[in-house]
């Protein structure tokens, strides 16, 4: 399992901060732009990351010719939140908040 974990975590890390980039750039350009001045930029921030994340996802499973199961959009869904968090808090905001929740036994 381990195994597993170190080698398709840096990927993960690597696409959620690209992700995280787009969102920020994409939020930065057209927050000022008439219609979308009157909603708040978090609600943006996090609509914005979810479909960039679901357009990506969707990318992936067309490149790689995966069969769509309803799991695998509930986890694309989620990993738009954690899109959206590193997009509005950065990653120092989501380390503390993973230190946070580790075992202290286990270091």
């Amino acid at each position: 399992m381990s195994e597993l974990i170190s080698s398709y975590l840096p990927t993960a890390i690597l696409i959620v901060g690209i992700l995280a980039f787009l969102v920020s750039v994409i939020t930065e350009v057209t927050k000022g732009l008439p219609w979308l001045s009157t909603i708040p930029t978090d609600a943006q921030v996090i609509v914005l990351s979810i479909v960039l994340t679901l357009v990506a996802f969707f990318a992936y499973i067309a490149y790689m010719s995966i069969v769509v199961t309803w799991y695998y959009i509930v986890g694309a869904v989620i990993c738009g939140f954690f899109v959206a968090f590193v997009a509005m808090y950065g990653w120092t905001k989501l380390t503390e908040l993973w230190s946070r929740f580790q075992n202290p036994d286990s270091e």
